[in-house]
């Protein structure tokens, strides 16, 4: 009891604390709460990010999904005009249903999480497809490019590339293409002896990552004759 009494004499005594501004402070909020309650609805167009969540690391997208869908949300007017993309949110567990294979994902307007007082009116487009394929991993020999030719009276000897692989990552129907790992062309016009060169391997594409040996060591034999 002497608890509940020293409780509440706590609180008469917070409140008695600088009583008006609180009073002026609650009012001012009830006020401004009011008034966006009142004010004038607006409908505006929004670009948001799709974000749905997760894919699994052993998936990978092989298709090109919309980046953005295109909402058009109302509310009042001093909310929606000032409604960036990133406080809309996509909170739907898509990433948990996605599978190998094409996947369509049924987008509504009730499924975006929005500022409260706004509502999602439509969302474009409605249903979004996405391709799924399972990611492999490969080891590829390395075969250097050459651009131009040795000095005259020499020509191109023995080759040698350290590493002698690389390790990629990508989807399975991506890697099964892929044969050689190629070196960006090195420029050999004018030599007349050995030489060595560090050298990048040439890109694969978006879809497919070397996860080891993105440069090799390339020793270059120049040897006279024709």
């Amino acid at each position: 009891m002497q608890r509940a009494q020293h409780v509440l004499g706590a609180a008469w005594a917070w409140l008695a604390d600088n009583f008006g501004m609180k009073v002026l402070s609650l009012g001012l909020a009830v006020a401004l709460w009011v008034l966006v309650l009142t004010e004038q609805k607006a409908v505006v167009n929004l670009n948001v990010p799709l974000d749905v969540g997760q894919i699994p690391r052993t998936l990978m997208v092989v298709n090109d999904p919309v980046e953005y869908v295109a909402l058009k949300v109302r509310g009042p007017q001093s909310l929606v005009q000032v409604l960036a993309p990133n406080e809309v949110t996509l909170p739907g567990a898509f990433a948990k249903t996605l599978k190998e294979g094409e996947n369509v994902l049924n987008l509504r307007p009730e499924e975006f999480q929005v500022p409260r007082g706004i509502e999602v009116l439509s969302v474009a487009p409605g249903r979004v497809r996405l391709v799924l394929e399972a990611v492999d991993e490969r080891r590829l020999e390395v075969i250097p490019k050459f651009r131009g030719e040795p000095a005259k009276g020499h020509a191109l000897g023995k080759v040698r590339v350290t590493p002698k692989e690389v390790r990629v990552v990508g989807p399975q129907g991506d890697l099964k293409r892929l044969n050689h790992a190629f070196t960006q062309p090195i420029d050999i016009k004018g030599q007349d002896r050995d030489f060595r060169v560090t050298a990048e391997i040439e890109p694969f594409g978006r879809r497919i990552r070397i996860v080891e040996g993105e440069t090799v060591r390339v020793e270059i034999g120049i040897k006279k004759g024709t």
